[in-house]
């Protein structure tokens, strides 16, 4: 046998050995609904392959969502573009083409779902990233008016969740738009046209369950520390009879309050709308160091007082599971870290032709070695 037929060897072996769960892991992420999710978003995973981007653990080359799930992570969340990468609009131009597509996401939950993962599908509704600063509507989409718009919500929903259920994957959960604290789909859903922004979610929660009526519907703010603006969101939107399952938070601790604010924002918003609750991005730096050209955006631990280490990313961590573990009446339903696999890999940037912002908030260093803390998820 030669050298290279004995190296494809050794990682099918070790590959199998990564993946090998026991009957109660398979039968929990599979039936259990109820139990609390440790999940991971690996949205950019594809990208990062397709450029090049290897794993390993203890020297030996694996496969990054393998790892993941045999290091505790239960879940996945993965996020939808609707046309990334065409050079003809703005800001579907700043995009890598083919990434973040539907197509895409259903082969990353395709894979997910064969190692016993839930599945959390996150609808942006843009040609590239939205955030409260900005919430591009589609190319296709722009200029609609709200009737028109939401006929094209509900058609993209439909289609897509369509093309998961053909896949043989049905999505636990499913986000209407992404960190909406502003609105979407501007300017027609904007803060300032909450009428209009209570339909659009209307339709998307229409949408979801019009394919699957047991997927839970999640609105998802950037508010994890902001019980004010939680409030004030929250109440626009049931006052206007929007229907929902799952509040969704972000919560950083470099720009969303302390853990203190975190813990009293949700046990009053769980409460008050008595609605589960999930947090659905969140992150903890490993070092402050910068794997490259591109500045990191977390330098910061905010007031946690956890170090920026793989031991203060576990800190940071349990800290935050047990805040929403806690929640009165069990509405506390889990966690995920965003982007646990973004190590830095020239071509899967944040946008096409930029760096890796977020190389040091991974579980794996610069070179894609998992680090101590990506057994965080057993805790």
């Amino acid at each position: 046998m030669d050298r290279r037929s004995m190296l494809r060897l050794s990682l099918s072996a070790a590959a199998a050995a990564c993946l090998e769960l026991t009957g109660t892991q398979k039968a929990l992420a599979f039936s259990d609904t109820s139990a609390f999710a440790k999940g991971v978003d690996v949205s950019t995973l594809p990208q990062i392959e397709a450029f090049g981007g290897k794993f390993y653990s203890g020297g030996v080359r694996h496969d990054a969502l393998a790892l993941l799930r045999y290091n505790g992570a239960d879940s996945c969340r993965i996020k939808i573009w609707n046309d990334p990468g065409n050079a003809s609009y703005y800001p579907s131009n700043q995009a890598v083409a083919g990434y973040n597509t539907v197509a895409q996401a259903v082969a990353l939950a395709k894979r997910a779902a064969a190692l016993g993962m839930r599945i959390l599908i996150d609808f942006h509704y843009s040609d590239w990233w939205v955030d409260p600063s900005k919430q591009y509507p589609p190319h296709a989409w722009a200029g609609l008016n709200l009737t028109d718009t939401c006929t094209q919500l509900y058609a993209f929903t439909t289609d897509a969740l369509n093309q998961l259920k053909a896949a043989g994957v049905t999505p636990e959960w499913v986000q209407v738009g992404n960190e909406i604290t502003s609105g979407m789909l501007w300017p027609l859903g904007k803060y300032d046209q909450l009428d209009n922004l209570a339909t659009l979610l209307k339709t998307g929660y229409n949408a979801v369950k019009s394919v699957n009526s047991a997927t839970k519907v999640i609105l998802h703010l950037d508010s994890g520390g902001n019980n004010a603006t939680s409030r004030w969101w929250f109440d626009a939107m049931t006052s206007r009879g929007v229907q929902f399952d799952v509040i969704g938070l972000s919560y950083y601790p470099a720009w969303q309050g302390s853990l203190t604010d975190l813990t009293n924002n949700v046990n009053d918003i769980a409460v008050r709308y008595d609605k589960a609750l999930m947090v659905v991005e969140t992150a903890f730096a490993w070092t402050t160091s910068d794997g490259d050209s591109e500045p990191d955006t977390m330098t910061t631990a905010g007031t946690t007082g956890f170090p920026m280490t793989p031991a203060g990313q576990v800190e940071f961590w349990q800290a935050v599971k047990n805040i929403i573990a806690n929640i009165p009446g069990g509405r506390g339903k889990g966690v995920f870290w965003w982007e646990p696999e973004w190590i830095p890999v020239a071509g899967a940037g944040w946008k096409a032709g930029a760096g890796d912002e977020w190389d040091n908030c991974t579980l794996f260093d610069f070179h894609g070695n998992a680090l101590s803390s990506i057994s965080l998820f057993k805790s």
